[in-house]
């Protein structure tokens, strides 16, 4: 459940500190604007968790020994003080869902002056990095498989007076076990089951092509179980297709019956599925489902489900995400990194927009920015491996401190574990000759392209992300580039420039 894309170092716990005094730090998952979360074991009873860490993008900082966290200017503190207030009341929302196919908050605990909340630890794989890994869309009996597990998710969220309202390939995880789990309730709100409205108005954070007009507009008396329901519509298309969904108004453009323009499906996609997802999303919330009921009278399923014997939860479906041809049944990855929550900088406020002029120029730069570093990838042999030896896995035996190395990227010093051979094993660093810094994970002396951290030593600037290898030639694929004076651009590159994704300046506000 690792993707480390998007962590700042700067701001997470260090590797091995134990809150509580009872949870170690192992690993990093993921860092976003309101928070960072880590994989943690819980050192009385050696089980693992997964821990979730108030930390506001801009507002906080840590002290020397990177543990204590203050807020950086005082004019912000009681910003600080509201959404810490949110976030604990995110984790007892979570607390009172009881459903098998959500992950379970465990704990929740002020310390080192912010708050964490202690949860599933889920092995798998999230929909989103399943479409990255293999390339190809979901069968119609896989995504159906989903839309089942997931309807018993939100029947409980729903019936426990919330909405997700952030539902995305990329917040439906699939453990080890093909059992599908719902994340990242981080945009949720509490439902006013009298009037119908939301019982707060603090922004409104979407994600586009997956949220319908109503969330877009911030309309939040039309807020409800049919804004989900309209995102795992857009859900199913992209699993299905492996598109990205339309924007509503590339819908209501398109006057065709089936709207088959602006939702385009595979021939393999039965027409009960289209049927759904058109429902799904329609643009008129009032056309959509209002209840998880009526999508199950629908499919003809019995919503009371069935017992499952070892939780006594009842669900609608436990079956794992499989295809009905054995040969091509859902597999877990290996090795891959395992996936995280969402990162909240894919998330978007309706109130701002991005110009065309200002990420063409912008484009230019960072081009120039990564020039040295593409031509020191050394495309394949840095996938490859950037040490000799056999990739064959071997077990973590020792760590070194300033070993000198020479991989792909060049020549420089390693520090961190290495294999019973002397190779890097595990998440470690390399300072090059010339000053520049590689942060990355090994196996047995490979290094693992798809999530690096690269500090240049001559301008400050920082990616963090993952290579593409295609005809044996690296090039940025999707991460963040953070410019000296704090600005950053986050989303995916094509052709080692910016392509899909949004500039920030430093106090987080995207730019015009």
């Amino acid at each position: 459940m690792s993707d480390q894309s998007n962590i700042i170092m700067e701001s997470m716990l260090r590797v091995g500190t134990v809150l509580h005094g009872t949870y170690r730090i192992d690993s990093y998952l993921s860092s976003g604007g309101f928070g960072n979360t880590y994989v943690a074991t819980h050192i009385n009873f050696n089980e693992k968790y997964a821990i979730k860490e108030f930390f506001m993008k801009g507002v906080n900082e840590r002290d020397g020994n990177n543990t204590a966290v203050s807020v950086s200017n005082n004019e912000k503190v009681t910003e600080f003080n509201e959404q810490l207030e949110k976030f604990k009341k995110e984790a007892r929302r979570l607390r009172k869902l009881n459903n098998s196919h959500i992950v379970r908050v465990y704990d929740l605990f002020e310390e080192n002056g912010t708050a964490y909340y202690v949860m599933d630890y889920i092995s798998g794989e999230n929909l989103k990095e399943r479409l990255k890994r293999t390339g190809q869309p979901l069968t119609d009996d896989q995504a159906n498989q989903v839309l089942i597990q997931v309807l018993d998710a939100l029947n409980e969220v729903h019936s426990n007076g919330i909405w997700h309202l952030d539902l995305k390939p990329a917040n439906v995880m699939i453990n080890n076990d093909g059992i599908v789990k719902l994340i990242d309730f981080g945009a949720s709100k509490q439902f006013n089951n009298k009037t119908g409205g939301a019982l707060s108005t603090s922004s409104v954070t979407y994600t586009n092509g997956f949220a319908p007009i109503e969330q877009m507009e911030k309309s939040y008396e039309k807020l409800g179980p049919w804004t989900d329901f309209y995102a795992l519509g857009a859900t199913l298309y992209n699993v299905l297709t492996n598109q990205r969904p339309p924007m509503p108004s590339d819908i209501n453009d398109d006057h065709t019956p089936d709207k088959h323009l602006s939702l385009p499906l595979p021939s393999s996609v039965s027409n009960k599925t289209r049927d759904m997802i058109l429902w799904l999303m329609k643009t008129n919330r009032k056309e959509r489902p209002a209840s998880v009921k009526e999508i199950m009278d629908s499919l003809k399923i019995n919503q009371s489900g069935a017992k499952n014997h070892h939780t006594g939860e009842t669900t609608i479906l436990q079956t794992p995400i499989t295809n009905s041809t054995p040969s091509a049944s859902w597999s877990a990855p290996v090795a891959q990194p395992e996936p995280q929550p969402y990162r909240e900088e894919e998330q978007y406020d309706s109130e701002n927009s991005s110009s065309e002029t200002t990420k063409k120029t912008k484009k230019a730069i960072i081009v120039a920015v990564f020039v040295g570093l593409l031509l020191a990838l050394g495309g394949y042999y840095m996938y490859n491996g950037g040490f000799s030896g056999s990739t064959e896995e071997k077990e973590t035996v020792d760590s070194v401190q300033n070993q000198l190395v020479t991989i792909a990227l060049g020549e420089g010093h390693y520090s961190g574990p290495i294999d019973e051979a002397g190779k890097p094993n595990g998440k470690g660093t390399v300072v090059f000759n010339n000053g520049d810094k590689c942060e990355a994970s090994f196996i047995n002396g490979v290094i693992k392209v798809d999530t690096i951290t690269y500090s240049f030593n001559d301008n400050g600037d920082v990616f963090v992300g993952s290579i593409k290898i295609d005809n044996d030639v690296a090039a940025l694929y999707e991460g963040k580039l953070t410019k000296k004076d704090g600005s950053y651009f986050v989303g995916s590159f094509k052709d080692s420039s910016p392509d899909k994704g949004t500039w920030y300046d430093k106090k987080g506000n995207r730019t015009k």
